[in-house]
């Protein structure tokens, strides 16, 4: 059975997601958004505090897009199985956002060159909703 993680390693591999989504780790900026202090938030990271409070860590897994109960997983397998859940719907919600408010014209461009990119990486047409 693979070890636990520690509290640490836990936010590494946080911090690792943000990153590789486009959401700043650093301290600062993560500091800015949730109104938590950035030396407390190196802390955590570095494995200084190793029992913070339950507002910063709600505030990291917001500012992350990701739930609190991330932090019950107690594997890397664990912890990266969970994130992936969430970066599907974080893409397709980014993708509602700019979509919102384009006319039927530029919303049939849009479909038209999600379409194409599915098929060039060999995915299937996808499935519409029944009306």
């Amino acid at each position: 059975m693979a070890r636990a993680l520690t509290l640490a390693e836990k936010i590494q591999i946080l911090f690792d997601y943000g990153d590789s989504r486009g959401i700043s780790p650093a301290y600062r900026a993560i500091a800015e958004a949730t109104g938590e202090n950035a030396t407390n938030i190196r802390k955590i990271h570095r494995g200084e505090n190793k029992n913070p409070g339950l507002k910063i860590l709600r505030a990291l897994v917001k500012y992350f897009g990701v739930g609190l109960s991330y932090f019950d997983y107690d594997t890397r397998a664990e912890c990266e199985a969970y994130l992936a859940q969430y970066a599907p719907a974080r893409e397709v919600d980014e993708i509602k956002l700019r979509a919102n408010g384009m006319s039927e014209d530029g919303l049939a461009a849009v479909r038209s060159m999600l379409d194409y990119v599915r098929k060039a990486e060999g995915l299937p047409p996808p499935k519409t909703p029944e009306k």
